[in-house]
């Protein structure tokens, strides 16, 4: 079956996507067969295109430092490493059939959320992402978006706190964590239920009571801005 041109190094079986790629003709000897080829576990072209990405870029990489044999990288378990038979790394796809759609991690789900939805916007938009979710990954660990419980909730919700985050910045981070997994949800198709929604802490806490100016301050500093001739005031 052809590549999907729409995303490159990929095929679409039974609408589910599948990594492809031929061996450089002088890396041959090293390999077991021509071809790399696993499946990335997902139904969404755009999930499969940043997953392709990466494996691509993996596999440039090693071909630079192939006899640097330590690299994981996708497709290792068709190396020859000592013999002909096939070594199954942990980590790596294996030669057996997986389950179609797994998933995505919080780490893909940043990437995608920003590809798709980051187009044009400010630095901010990146930074405000990237910085949320990775005080997920520091508290929780990168987890596939459905496997996240709200006991890893209530740990991030923790973590905050001990940072010394205000309430009105711990309101914004959860907020931007929620959006990135309900986006890549939405798109790979699956439903969950965020448990990063709803989670309690003291939205007061950081937050200062300003009082109104009286009459006299407003005076007061009317006063001074004449002495200095302010004409702003």
């Amino acid at each position: 079956m052809p590549e999907n041109k729409s995303a490159a190094f990929t095929f679409e079986k039974q609408g589910v996507f599948y990594f492809t790629r031929r061996v450089p003709s002088d890396l041959r000897d090293h390999y077991t067969s021509g071809k790399i080829s696993f499946p990335l576990r997902t139904r969404s072209a755009s999930v499969a295109r940043t997953r392709a990405l990466k494996a691509s870029q993996q596999l440039d990489e090693h071909w630079r430092f192939l006899r640097m044999h330590s690299m994981d990288l996708p497709g290792k378990q068709l190396l020859r490493m000592g013999g002909s038979r096939p070594i199954t790394m942990p980590g790596l796809p294996s030669a057996q059939p997986e389950p179609e759609d797994q998933g995505i991690s919080l780490s893909e789900a940043v990437a995608l959320y920003l590809r798709l939805k980051g187009a044009n916007r400010p630095a901010t938009f990146h930074r405000a992402a990237e910085r949320s979710c990775g005080y997920v990954l520091d508290a929780c660990g990168d987890k596939d978006i459905s496997a996240y419980t709200r006991a890893d909730a209530n740990a991030f919700r923790d973590a905050l706190i001990e940072r010394q985050l205000s309430s009105s910045s711990i309101t914004r981070v959860f907020g931007t964590v929620r959006s990135v997994i309900n986006f890549a949800a939405s798109e790979i198709r699956i439903t969950l239920t965020n448990p990063f929604a709803g989670i309690y802490y003291d939205r007061k806490a950081g937050v200062e009571d300003r009082q109104p100016l009286s009459l006299g301050d407003i005076r007061k500093v009317q006063e001074k801005c004449r002495a200095v001739d302010d004409e702003a005031r």
